[in-house]
Parts: C-alpha cells; sequence; structure tokens
C-alpha cells in the first residue's frame, strides 16, 4: 500500500494529511516548450472556454475528434435533461488505438475541472473492463485515414469508472509517449465527482474530489516535456477492452472499422467542464508539500492554487 498526501484548506490554511492510495509516482519523458504563466498574456482569459452543458447549444463550440473514413468509437455526444452524455462503443485509447475525444483547443498553463458521473449501462458501475470516462489532453495530430502512421500519440488521460477486474469502482491514468502506453489503476469513489488536471510547463498535477467533500486529493503527477505548447483539452469515453482485445494490435484495423464485435457498458454524465489559469508560475520542483520544499511559500500558494474554486 502507497501513501499519499490529502491536501484541504482550513480557515484558509494549508492542511497536509497523509492518507493511503495507489498510484502516486509520475514519468519522465523528454525537452520543454511550454511556457510559465508568468509569460502567458492574458493569462485570467480561459474562463470563456468554461462550459455548462445544460442545453444543447452548449457543444455548438466544441470539436470532435473523429478521421473521415474511421469507424465512430461513440456515440454521437448530446446534452439531455441538462448534461452532456458521452455514451462510447466498444473503444479505447491505447497505445495507437483511438476513441472518442470532445475538446477544445488550449495554448500555455491551465487548470482545467469536470464534474462527471460514470455508470454501467443497467448497473452503478460499468461490468465490462476498461469502461471509464474523464479529462482527456493531447497533442494535436493533423492527419486522415490515408496518411495515418503509427507510433505518433502523445497525450495523457485521467478518468473514472472501472478498468480491471471489471465491476470495481477505479480510476484509471494514463500517459502515452509516441505511442508508447503505460497506465495506473487505483480505487475511485461512485457517484458525481469533481476531476482535474493543472498544467504548469512540462508538469501535469492530477486531482480528484469526492461529492460533498471539501478534500481534494493529489492524486498523481506527470512531467511531460514532449508535450507542446497548444494542447487539445477535454472530455473522453470508452469501453470495453474484452471486445478490442482479439483485434489487438492491429491498430489500423480498429481505427478504421472499429472492435469486431459490440458490448459496451458505460453511460457518462458530465455537468460542466472549467478552465482558467494558474495563478503561480513554473516552479522547477515537482514535490508539492510545502513541508519539503526549498521555497515554502510558493510551494503553499501552489497548492492553494490547485484546490481553487
Amino acid at each position: 500500500m502507497k501513501s499519499c498526501l490529502l491536501f484541504t484548506l482550513s480557515g484558509g490554511l494549508l492542511m497536509a494529511h497523509l492518507a493511503f492510495a495507489d498510484g502516486i509516482l509520475g514519468q519522465t519523458p523528454v525537452p520543454a516548450i511550454a511556457q510559465t504563466s508568468a509569460e502567458q498574456p492574458g493569462m485570467d482569459e480561459l474562463g470563456f472556454l468554461s462550459t455548462r452543458f445544460d442545453r444543447p447549444q452548449a457543444l455548438q463550440d466544441w470539436q470532435e475528434f473523429q478521421i473521415t473514413g474511421w469507424a465512430p468509437k461513440w456515440a454521437t455526444p448530446r446534452v439531455e435533461d441538462g448534461v452532456l452524455v458521452l455514451q462510447p462503443k466498444s473503444s479505447g485509447w491505447f497505445e495507437d488505438n483511438t476513441a472518442g475525444h470532445l475538446y477544445r483547443a488550449v495554448t500555455g498553463d491551465f487548470i482545467v475541472t469536470t464534474r462527471i458521473r460514470v455508470e454501467g449501462t443497467q448497473s452503478l458501475v460499468p461490468q465490462r473492463s476498461f469502461s471509464l470516462a474523464g479529462l482527456l489532453i493531447r497533442a494535436p495530430r493533423p492527419f486522415t485515414a490515408e496518411t495515418w502512421t503509427p507510433g505518433n500519440e502523445n497525450w495523457l488521460f485521467f478518468s473514472v469508472g472501472t478498468a480491471f477486474p471489471a465491476g470495481q469502482p477505479q480510476f484509471e491514468i494514463k500517459s502515452t509517449y509516441n505511442s508508447l502506453s503505460t497506465l495506473k489503476i487505483s480505487e475511485a469513489p461512485t457517484g458525481w465527482m469533481r476531476l482535474r488536471i493543472a498544467r504548469s510547463g512540462e508538469l501535469f498535477t492530477l486531482l480528484s474530489q469526492g461529492e460533498g467533500s471539501d478534500e481534494w486529493q493529489v492524486l498523481d503527477q506527470f512531467i511531460r516535456p514532449d508535450l507542446p505548447e497548444t494542447l487539445n483539452v477535454g472530455l473522453t469515453a470508452y469501453a470495453d477492452w474484452d471486445s478490442m482485445a482479439p483485434d489487438y494490435p492491429n491498430y489500423q484495423q480498429y481505427n478504421e472499422q472499429g472492435a469486431a464485435s459490440q458490448n459496451p457498458d458505460l453511460l457518462a454524465y458530465v455537468e460542466s467542464i472549467e478552465f482558467r489559469r494558474p495563478t503561480t508560475p513554473r516552479f522547477p520542483l515537482a514535490t508539492l508539500d510545502p513541508r519539503v520544499s526549498f521555497d515554502p511559500a510558493l510551494s503553499e500558494a501552489r497548492m492553494q492554487d490547485l484546490m481553487a474554486d
């Protein structure tokens, strides 16, 4: 069992609590190009990207990843009863396999937060392996079905649902560098929750907050200096690795035709997604705990910012 820090705000003070969870270590690939928040003009101007999915028109400024000539990997995203509904087919982001992505282009540092609930089609938790939904940030990659080549996918996601074994509520965190994917699985609550990814240069911090809680849990950090300054940032949903496995690793066949059999078991409901700029600059220390920082004041300000609404 691995230890992690839970951070809460109490009377304006940052409080650290030792807890136990899986998935605390990050990953380090290669060279950085993102600006620090201090260098970005209009650093408080990301709010216009924030969306509450309470009407169909809320989707009009969003882009959907879909390649002409490739099979759709989810039903068209729709707004019903004041929430966005994501319903994937048997699909998944893994190595060169692609899935659904609803996104906005974001340049520079950002903090993105979504309020989401994931269920099975007939149960509280999906019953097919690797059926999850959440946040996906991906390096833009222009190509067509005819010009696609393997080995060039670069992205990071943070999702909730069930991974493996199927039927257990879990988080999945996955980092992919040049189509080499590494994933982590940890326990998650059910019901509504908030997921957050914060970018500060090459550092990406992942946090979650359960419904009714005032505590943000820092689940993981990734050092990804390879990711470009502009990223496609948004939502994903995917399901049913069991049906995809027989075709693996025939990426081109899967991307073009979809999984040979379809048994997806996931519905994701998204109330909102919010964007804002960080208020603290890049700091060359990934450790967030002010008690072990060579600039405790900056580290505390950073954590305050990560957990601010």
